[in-house]
């Protein structure tokens, strides 16, 4: 992967940076002491560790990234790359420091923006948090009602399960009902029951579903 040292150019007079589609901008984790404002091409911001990367955001004209590490000298909190031959308006810490005594409106503006972008970077963390609950639940569910025989056992209480696991009940039985609903036993006053033996491999079956994304 080029980074923007490859084939990019800035120009003394105007900060600006030429850069070729495909180039690394900054990566995640890089110091970095000035902010870029898109006024040609399109950049995709992305969130990773150990090469597996999230998208974030894509960026087009107008748009700015990096203000970050302007607002709290941190380190870069994403990585940038070019989807497109770009030009970037790089602004430094003087200049962005004349921009906002002339206008503060403009940290406000940038703090709303990045707030947004670390919502939508946090769902994916949300959404794993739930999956690895759901799988939880399932397997604990397969513990009890098999009882090593090759038949299922007594039915699970799922106030019991809730405590033991120390997730909230409603979530144990929303995912008890989605169980239910793919073919797994039966609730009756509180308890979850696996009707014949045929329903244990389903439960199987859906626990790899879980493990790929609860659809």
């Amino acid at each position: 992967m080029k980074t923007i040292g490859e084939g990019s150019m800035k120009t003394a007079e105007s900060d600006e940076l030429h850069v070729p589609k495909g180039a690394m901008i900054f990566r995640q984790g890089d110091p970095g002491d000035e902010m870029f404002v898109i006024s040609e091409g399109k950049v995709r911001l992305t969130l990773g560790s150990g090469g597996h990367q999230k998208e974030i955001a894509v960026l087009a004209v107008g748009e700015f990234f990096g203000e970050l590490s302007l607002l709290s000298g941190a380190a870069r909190s994403a990585t940038a790359e070019a989807i497109e031959d770009s030009t970037l308006l790089a602004i430094g810490r003087d200049a962005f420091a004349m921009m906002v005594q002339d206008d503060l409106d403009i940290v406000f503006h940038m703090l709303d923006t990045q707030g947004k972008r670390l919502s939508r970077a946090n769902q994916p963390i949300q959404e794993l948090v739930e999956r690895l609950e759901w799988i939880r639940i399932a397997t604990a569910c397969l513990e009890r009602v098999w009882s090593g025989n090759g038949k299922p056992s007594v039915p699970v209480d799922v106030d019991e399960l809730a405590a033991e696991l120390g997730i909230d009940r409603d979530e144990v039985m929303v995912t008890v009902s989605d169980l239910v609903k793919r073919g797994v036993g039966r609730i009756d006053n509180g308890s979850w029951t696996i009707v014949n033996p045929d329903e244990v491999t389903t439960l199987i079956e859906v626990l790899s579903v879980y493990a790929a994304g609860r659809s």
